[in-house]
């Protein structure tokens, strides 16, 4: 690895590891909104996603920024097997490791992202099933008395 190379291949290995840790985060802004759900404490639920969308922003900044540093090393397009299969061994050596931290924090987010969006959909179901029998819920995310229930039958037909 001459110092033309190795500039950039440090810069790559920096993107890498903090798409790591922003993918770690987002995974843990998952599992605040999943937990948030399941005790039916919808007013944090509000805060979560101000907070992933920041999250997901910066995310996007270090992607963009990955992908224009892949491109200055020759690797245009290439997965992260096809850079190991491409790269000279000592940055193989150093790159693997950090590339099996990124495959393993994106593994734990897509995780908590399926967790919470479950629990979303069936928040979101219960909240339907209550509207549809009168019931809602005041701002603190707590349930409010149904009113009392009326046909459906007897306002269509009296």
């Amino acid at each position: 690895m001459n110092q033309t190379t190795q500039e950039p291949l440090n810069d790559y290995i920096s993107v890498i590891r903090n798409l790591s840790a922003t993918a770690e985060a987002i995974a843990r802004t998952e599992d605040k909104k999943t937990e948030a759900a399941s005790g039916r404490h919808h007013e944090l639920l509000d805060g979560c996603i101000q907070e992933e969308q920041a999250l997901l922003l910066k995310l996007r900044g270090l992607e963009q920024h990955r992908m224009k540093l892949q491109e200055s090393l020759g690797w245009d397009g290439f997965t992260l097997r096809q850079i190991l299969e491409a790269a000279a061994p000592g940055e193989r050596q150093v790159l693997a490791p950090v590339f099996e931290e990124l495959e393993f924090k994106l593994d734990r987010l897509q995780k908590a992202r399926e967790a919470s969006e479950q629990i979303l959909k069936v928040r979101l179901r219960e909240l339907e099933l209550f509207t549809q029998q009168g019931a809602a819920y005041n701002h603190g995310g707590k349930q409010t008395p149904a009113a009392a229930p009326h046909s459906r039958i007897g306002d269509r037909y009296v």
